[in-house]
């Protein structure tokens, strides 16, 4: 290690297989280089794309051994050349990294990093990243949902749901959320309107819930057969807005096993159907629209946490786990049994 590097330590997967894979390892962070800062890790979020990296079937080429990772808020430490101003040492940034982030220091692009207030709590704005992001876009830039609009999301009291209710509920949007009984009140208190997924009838009750209109559009994380009557629920000009696949787990797992059965039942668009239903089907990516739009990603991102600044936001954090528990923090959210945010923490 030169006097540059950096010791630090990281969770590290050596092969894929489940959480027992993740072991925390001593690691050398190199200094930043051009467009580079180092930052100090306050919070990293735990997302269901680091279990299919962990799985090895996520559509991103990493060598292993890996370190997963998709959001971060850590504090710059250190600065390479050609560095905006605003980048400074001690600054705190977000930043979305699809993978590496469990790590107490990693370094970042400038360029992808947004600046976080010193009074705004870490494991709140890490949340941002991610899923308020996710929900924004879906809400504003993909579905263009308007005030007045009914909206149903799946997996409501999840990190992305939660969100989608908060942020909904400041421009107007009606939603319907589904999630399990024990998650009712949840739901509600974030002014969203819970159908149980598991005991009742949810086309009728969301039928009945509309008037018969349907919903503008269907947020889905789930897929498989879920996609089929979230199309269903639509009303005509809605969209169905894919932006996860839940239903290929298992346990917390992602194999064949497992995710043949949810392609099998999955719906199927040709040309005729959309012109016939007049719906919209299309799959929404948050790294994918961070490569392809850069500027409303910074600009979408950097409104998230003037919200959260001025008290418009509260994120729900579900729990703030040791980095070295990492292994535990992927179990609960496998599960599927977890509200809000699920975070890592440095201690």
């Amino acid at each position: 290690m030169t006097k540059e590097e950096r010791s630090s330590r990281a969770i590290v997967i050596p092969r894929r297989g489940g959480p027992e894979r993740l072991t925390m390892q001593e690691v050398s962070v190199a200094p930043p280089g051009p467009g580079e800062v180092r930052v100090r890790m306050l919070a990293a979020g735990v997302a269901f794309a680091d279990l299919m990296i962990r799985e090895g079937v996520y559509p991103i080429a990493l060598p292993w051994p890996r370190t997963p990772g998709y959001d971060i808020v850590g504090e710059i430490e250190a600065v390479g050349p050609d560095v905006p101003e605003a980048f400074a040492v001690g600054t705190r940034v977000a930043a979305l990294t699809v993978h590496g982030s469990y790590a107490l220091h990693r370094l970042l692009p400038a360029d992808q990093c947004v600046v976080v207030p010193a009074a705004v709590d870490p494991a709140q704005a890490v949340a941002l990243v991610l899923n308020y992001l996710t929900a924004w876009q879906m809400l504003h830039r993909v579905a263009r949902l308007e005030a007045g609009d009914t909206v149903l999301i799946h997996a409501a009291a999840g990190g992305v749901g939660t969100a989608v209710l908060e942020l909904a509920r400041l421009a107007g949007i009606r939603v319907i959320g589904l999630c399990s009984a024990a998650k009712h009140e949840r739901v509600r208190a974030l002014g969203g309107e819970p159908v149980d997924y598991r005991s009742e009838d949810v086309a009728a009750r969301v039928q009945a819930l509309t008037d018969g209109r349907g919903v503008a559009a269907v947020l889905d994380a789930v897929g498989g057969r879920e996609s089929r009557r979230s199309w269903e629920l639509l009303q005509p000009t809605g969209t169905l807005v894919c932006y996860g696949a839940l239903s290929v787990a298992s346990g917390g797992r992602v194999g064949l096993r497992s995710a043949l059965p949810s392609l099998l039942r999955a719906p199927r668009f040709t040309p005729m159907r959309l012109l016939t239903d007049v719906k919209g089907a299309i799959g929404y990516n948050v790294d994918s629209w961070r490569v392809a739009r850069p500027a409303a990603y910074r600009e979408d991102l950097s409104h998230l946490v003037t919200l959260l600044a001025d008290g418009a936001l509260e994120p729900v954090v579900g729990a703030r786990i040791p980095l070295a528990e990492a292994a535990r923090a992927q179990r609960m959210l496998g599960s599927g049994d977890t509200e809000g945010k699920l975070l890592l923490v440095p201690g």
